[in-house]
């Protein structure tokens, strides 16, 4: 039986991931440019419904470095992109995400018609524009196999190097590490630790991810003494804008990236 010939969509997506800048090339990028990296938090949320491709691609049009999204797994095993573990805030659906099929969740409302991602479909737009940061979402509910579907899919798209995976759960960055030493990976913290930089070198992650209220001078300087980066979430006003220009992390995740931006430029 003869081969099949490869999908052509595929290649593309491939070709287009071998040419473009690694998520680590941004940060140093960015870095000595001195400036923060911008990131779109959950795309641009401000101006469309979250998680949706059309706010991925409005941050994209807006000027951001980055782009994050979160992650779940269907009752069939697909990795979809919402937020909560629930349907009700977000969508026009109800119960959990765990409990539909991809087929069933693609059926609802996410917001003015948007329908909810695939994580597939949110790379191939990332590829070759954007660095991806991927939030998984494995607290207070864990999915088995997910850190091995995702990898698998990033492997499969050639997206390893311009995507970045974070999480609230710290062991599923462990297992991360263990399984793939270059793909960038972040810990998300909403307070403050005491040794912060001993959370980077136990989990094995790149980038440590705290609030923006809980992050200060010190805790920069213990993380970047470490190797690590800092990337804090959510920036959407003046205060939180003026704050990170003092403590000057890495990367900041807004909101409203229109608005953050021109905030940062000024």
């Amino acid at each position: 039986m003869p081969s099949r010939a490869p999908d052509l969509r595929e290649y593309l997506v491939r070709l287009l991931g071998s040419l473009t800048q690694s998520i680590r090339a941004r940060y140093e990028a960015a870095h000595d440019d001195g400036r923060p990296l911008l990131g779109g938090h959950r795309g641009n949320p401000a101006e469309n419904p979250e998680n949706t491709m059309i706010s991925f691609r409005s941050a994209i049009a807006a000027g951001c470095d980055l782009i994050e999204c979160d992650v779940h797994l269907s009752s069939d095993g697909r990795l979809v992109v919402i937020h909560d573990h629930s349907l009700e805030r977000t969508t026009n659906g109800t119960g959990l995400v765990r409990d539909h099929t991809a087929s069933e969740l693609r059926k609802l409302d996410a917001g003015h018609g948007e329908r909810i991602p695939l994580l597939q479909e949110v790379v191939e737009l990332a590829l070759g524009r954007v660095g991806l940061v991927i939030e998984i979402k494995q607290i207070p509910f864990q999915y088995q196999g997910l850190e091995d579907k995702l990898l698998a899919m990033l492997r499969q798209l050639g997206a390893i190097s311009e995507c970045a995976v974070i999480s609230f759960h710290h062991p599923s960055i462990q297992a991360l590490r263990a399984l793939e030493p270059k793909l960038q990976l972040g810990i998300l913290e909403g307070a403050r630790p005491i040794h912060p930089a001993n959370l980077i070198r136990e989990s094995g992650a790149d980038v440590y991810s705290p609030h923006w209220g809980a992050t200060d001078p010190q805790l920069v300087h213990e993380i970047h003494a470490a190797g690590g980066a800092v990337a804090v979430w959510p920036v959407d006003d003046e205060l939180a804008v003026t704050w990170c220009k003092y403590i000057k992390p890495d990367a900041i995740f807004t909101n409203n990236p229109v608005k953050v931006g021109a905030l940062l430029k000024g």
